[in-house]
């Protein structure tokens, strides 16, 4: 069994339905499968998809291939069994609220692992699937009048929180980053009758944690929620480890993947950052999420990137890349001496990558080393 083959299964109920909307596009399962089987391709999101279930076909194992989109690493490809994520679907669509009714809109390239996961767990669910080929918000906001759920990492969610409140959407859904209060009280207030979801991952993992954000919480942005069913997590010198039936191929129980953190007395994980934002600073532990997360809270700061640097006396060192208008003077008050940056640089905006990711690569190779 295959996604080929689960297309084929939903096509044989569901064969008049549209399946995805992309712009002003229509396509229904059938018209989907279709194209498929001719190879029939046409537009980025489209091919995209269309090639994916082609590979499928063509190779009729349950074992298939996906990338990361991590931030300041080179990506990397993994091996999946189909079970692993076919098998969870159940569980997370629950949780988002995805089934046979919904229509959700998500945006960007399926090579990103939660695009792609996202688009198959809606298959499963017999839902319909909106995009658009262009990166513009405002064309976004049209598209959601008529959708039911919406799932996009944090960056790209902030801008659809403006202007009048939308009645019709009951879920959002999104991870990879961590939703600011500003940004959770935003969408609350743009949303109102959507349940406002959280997960924490990785493309190792699969889904790991989830919370539900409300008023009362949105300022606890560190606290990822509880374990999925069926996933278990314990800390272990202040790394975070997961046993999950949901790993790629060749990852062995219990994993981890260097994120760091502890989990609380109701058993929630509070995040302290990913591996690769831990920063030595001549044996000062920092992680670059708790900086950014308090300059974050600054007023007249859009955005902020702390990106890790090579430092000859230090080891490690790293600089603060910020969007906004502040006084140096308080953002320097806002940190403990440890906390400080080597330097603070004022940006216009912060570069992103495919996945819509701060792309600290590129800003850590903007800076001369010391």
């Amino acid at each position: 069994m295959n996604f080929y083959d689960l297309l084929k299964i939903r096509t044989g109920t569901l064969g008049d339905k549209i399946f995805l909307r992309i712009d002003e596009r229509t396509i229904t399962f059938r018209e989907f499968l279709n194209a498929v089987d001719n190879s029939d391709a046409g537009g980025k999101f489209f091919s995209q998809a269309v090639n994916f279930f082609v590979e499928q076909k063509n190779n009729p194992t349950n074992i298939f291939d996906v990338a990361t989109s991590g931030s300041t690493s080179a990506p990397k490809t993994f091996r999946r069994t189909f079970e692993s994520w076919a098998n969870f679907f159940p569980t997370q669509n629950k949780i988002f609220r995805v089934d046979s009714a919904t229509k959700l809109f998500m945006h960007g390239s399926l090579t990103f692992t939660g695009n792609l996961n996202t688009f198959l767990a809606t298959l499963d669910a017999g839902g319909s699937i909106v995009t658009s080929e262009i990166f513009s918000p405002r064309r976004w906001l049209e598209l959601l009048n008529d959708t039911t759920a919406i799932y996009l990492v944090p960056t790209k969610l902030s801008l659809l929180a403006v202007g009048e409140p939308l009645e019709n959407i009951r879920s959002i859904f999104t991870g990879s980053q961590i939703l600011t209060e500003s940004q959770s009280l935003s969408l609350l207030k743009k949303f109102p009758a959507a349940d406002l979801i959280l997960y924490y991952g990785s493309s190792e993992q699969s889904f790991v944690t989830y919370k539900k954000i409300s008023e009362q919480n949105a300022g606890e942005v560190n606290n990822l929620g509880k374990p999925f069913d069926g996933v278990k997590i314990f800390v272990r010198d202040g790394l975070i480890y997961v046993d999950t039936p949901y790993r790629v191929v060749g990852v062995e129980n219990p994993c981890t993947v260097g994120d760091a953190g502890f989990i609380n007395e109701r058993g929630e994980l509070i995040f302290f950052g990913r591996g690769e934002d831990f920063i030595n600073r001549g044996g000062v532990k920092i992680f670059a999420s708790s900086v950014e997360q308090k300059l974050l809270t600054i007023d007249g700061i859009e955005s902020v990137a702390v990106v890790k640097v090579p430092d000859k006396i230090r080891g490690e060192n790293f600089v603060a890349y910020v969007v906004g208008h502040a006084d140096k003077k308080r953002i320097r008050q806002a940190l403990t001496p440890a906390e400080l940056p080597r330097e603070i640089i004022f940006v216009k905006a912060l570069p992103l990558n495919e996945s819509c990711k701060v792309d600290k690569k590129f800003l850590m190779n903007q800076i001369p080393q010391i």
